[in-house]
Formats: C-alpha cells, sequence, structure tokens
C-alpha cells in the first residue's frame, strides 16, 4: 500500500516540483496510519493537496531565506564585518509548526472517516444477514417490517436462535386462530344446533 501511495502523490503532484524523498515520506507517514485503503486511496490523495502545497510554498521559502543570509554572510564579509555573529536559531519553523497541526488534523479527519465507513460497512452487512435469514426460515415480509429486537451484541447464532422463535411465534400464533375458529360455540349452542338439523332430516308430516 506505501507503494500505492506514493506512485498516486507522484502522479497527482507532479507539477509541485517535489521530490520522490519527499513524497515517499508523505506515503510512509500516511501508509503507517492503517487507514488507507484501496477504496480511500483517491480521497486521501486529494486530501494531501493543501499540505503539499503549503509544504512546497515552505520549501521555496526556507531556500530564499538561505540565498538571502548567504548573500548577507557574504555582504558583511566584503565590509569586514564578523559572519559568525549571528546566534543559531533551534526554534522550529513556522511552515514545519504548521505541517505537524495539518497533518495531525487530517490524520484525525480521516480516521473518523474511516471509522464512520466501517460502522456502516458493518450495518448493512448485519442487516443484510438478519433479511437472508429471515427469508430462509420463511418469516413473512409483513412481520420483517414491523423489525426485529436484536442488539449489536448477538452473534449469528443468536440472531439465527430469536429469528427462528420469531418464526415459531408466527407458526403458534396462525395455529391458535385456526384452532379457536372451532371453539366459538358453546355446548348449549352446539345441542341447539344439532336438534335443529336432527328436525329437517325428520320427514314432512304433510
Amino acid at each position: 500500500m506505501k507503494e500505492k501511495i506514493f506512485q498516486a502523490l507522484k502522479l497527482a503532484y507532479v507539477n509541485l516540483g517535489l521530490s520522490d524523498e519527499i513524497l515517499q515520506g508523505q506515503a510512509d507517514a500516511l501508509a503507517a496510519t492503517g487507514l488507507v485503503t484501496d477504496d480511500n486511496l483517491a480521497t486521501v490523495v486529494q486530501g494531501q493537496k493543501t499540505f503539499l502545497s503549503s509544504l512546497q510554498s515552505g520549501i521555496d521559502k526556507r531556500v530564499t531565506d538561505a540565498v538571502n543570509k548567504a548573500k548577507e554572510k557574504k555582504d558583511e564579509q566584503d565590509k569586514g564585518g564578523d559572519p559568525n555573529k549571528a546566534q543559531p536559531n533551534t526554534e522550529e519553523p513556522e511552515w514545519f509548526k504548521q505541517y505537524k497541526q495539518q497533518q495531525e488534523e487530517r490524520f484525525s479527519s480521516l480516521q473518523k472517516e474511516n471509522e464512520t465507513f466501517k460502522a456502516e460497512k458493518l450495518r448493512a452487512e448485519r442487516n443484510s444477514l438478519i433479511s437472508s435469514k429471515a427469508k430462509e426460515l420463511g418469516i413473512p415480509e409483513w412481520r420483517m417490517k414491523e423489525g426485529f429486537a436484536i442488539t449489536d451484541e448477538m452473534d449469528e447464532i443468536a440472531i439465527n436462535t430469536y429469528l427462528s422463535g420469531v418464526k415459531q411465534n408466527i407458526v403458534t400464533a396462525g395455529l391458535e386462530k385456526k384452532d379457536s375458529a372451532f371453539s366459538l360455540s358453546t355446548p348449549a349452542e352446539k345441542s341447539k344446533e344439532m336438534a335443529k338439523q336432527w328436525a329437517e332430516s325428520l320427514p314432512d308430516a304433510n
């Protein structure tokens, strides 16, 4: 993946004139996060534009400053001044501070995006699993639309057990309804109905 990132950066930002060492270092840093995949590679590379442009500007400024300092040093030498009177500056350059801050913000944003992507993917796969299991067990569409009380902690076995219970409840409810159709009449009503049927079966007195 590191080589893929490097080649993608090199192709996308060839106009900046950055050295392979710089692009390779950036590729190493991105690969080290473990967040870059083939699916989001193009997005990640595109997101480096602001940083790499700023980095190039910082390099150009540093080169310009170095040239100016060298020129000032030469002018002082020509004037007989002390070229070593300037104290060394150990503070990090401003462009480097900005670079670190941008990198931290970019990595944080990338990590959040990746976590969101993973969560959505897992949710879609889980919903697909539940739907497939429900259809496999023969649970009707109307019951599936009502939804299931399946928690995130339930694994595939637990889901299958739960859906099997739902299917059994549907079957049981259907049987109870069918059985109840035969037990709506009271014994007295049945007796009256049987007497009526007996009377109707007698020969006509006329």
